[in-house]
């Protein structure tokens, strides 16, 4: 075998769901058209490769990460399904909604194991969504973050309202036990305006945080040199710090830039950050794509930005004419909306088209 082949990165898999409705709450994964993170086709021919059989039987927010070292990758999903759901759907959800995540382990990312149902919120929580895992090099631990609602009472009957998101973590070492639930970014900023959809990046020994201001719907970018610093009260993040602390690099990331829909992206949700391959097709260095729903002015899809800075914050440029062009999409018709990217090798490539088709 070609070690070269072997452990060059030269495509992308994007792992993803289309939103609501019959069939949408699963997961589909997409492969690149070669060393081009913005040309895209969907595998399976264009059919959903995960569905749920346990919790609420849906599966959204789909997240995956190669092992720290190598041997394996992780698919991490919210345990959710709006279509159909008791109540008023997202309210609800924040209420009485899963305290569970749901889990699948491959070697090859071609045979899965069986899902995984998995308990990670404590009893006073009322929702656990958009999980991410990132590798912490400094307590060798997965850090495993999401969003939920806290509440007094552990007893859902006496919930009157939803709170706020927080955002909580857990820590292991293998994704089959983990620590207890801390909370990591707390700040209150009034009824149903939290944090949610937190990603992490990592370049020079500094994390690079970028997620979801609910107050304003759109997506703010932190730096820190600690993983796990927290933060709590009126504000994200000081304006200046420490660089064991978080500290605000910028706000409204990428609003104001063109959205390929002839519209300026207003916000958006979900952020997926990714290196870009060396000798990828544009150039850039890091890519950022941006689920703009209909209620932040989009089309229900993802939108693509790229640049060469990661610290910068207006260091962006839209690609969001291109990657219009290049979206994957599903038989029916359903396209990416909040999910993730990996790099992929020419073998692994092979070995998935091989699949998958």
């Amino acid at each position: 075998m070609n070690d070269k082949r072997e452990q060059e990165s030269s495509a992308y898999l994007w792992a993803f769901f289309t939103g609501e409705g019959d069939g949408a709450e699963c997961i589909s994964l997409a492969i690149s058209k070669g060393n081009d993170a913005l040309a895209w086709q969907t595998l399976n021919q264009g059919k959903p490769l995960f569905s749920s059989e346990a919790g609420e039987y849906g599966l959204r927010d789909p997240f995956l990460i190669r092992a720290h070292d190598g041997s394996r990758f992780y698919l991490i999903a919210t345990d959710l399904k709006i279509a159909n759901r008791h109540g008023h759907g997202f309210h609800t959800a924040q209420i009485d909604g899963s305290r569970h995540i749901e889990i699948f382990v491959s070697d090859d990312l071609v045979h899965w194991s069986k899902q995984r149902h998995v308990e990670v919120s404590g009893e006073f929580a009322g929702n656990t969504w958009a999980p991410k895992a990132f590798w912490c090099e400094e307590i060798k631990q997965y850090v495993v973050f999401w969003a939920s609602n806290l509440y007094s009472t552990d007893d859902i009957q006496m919930r009157s309202d939803i709170t706020y998101n927080r955002m909580i973590y857990v820590t292991t070492e293998d994704f089959l036990t983990f620590s207890e639930p801390k909370v990591w970014v707390d700040v209150d900023r009034g009824q149903g305006k939290g944090t949610i959809d937190a990603v992490i990046a990592k370049e020079d020994g500094v994390y690079y945080r970028f997620m979801k201001e609910e107050e304003t719907m759109t997506i703010r970018l932190d730096r820190s040199a600690d993983l796990l610093a927290t933060v709590s009260g009126g504000s994200y993040a000081s304006d200046k710090g420490p660089l064991d602390q978080w500290v605000t690099l910028g706000e409204k990331v990428a609003n104001g830039l063109p959205n390929g829909e002839g519209k300026l992206f207003t916000g958006g949700e979900g952020p997926c950050i990714f290196p870009a391959n060396p000798g990828d097709l544009h150039g850039y260095r890091w890519y950022l794509f941006i689920d703009q729903p209909n209620y932040h002015g989009g089309p229900n899809h993802y939108i693509g930005f790229a640049s060469n800075d990661l610290t910068v914050p207006n260091s962006w440029v839209s690609v969001a004419d291109k990657l219009r062009l290049g979206l994957p999409k599903n038989a029916d018709g359903g396209k990416p909306r909040h999910g993730s990217i990996i790099s992929i090798t020419e073998t692994e490539y092979e070995r998935i088209v091989e699949a998958y088709g």
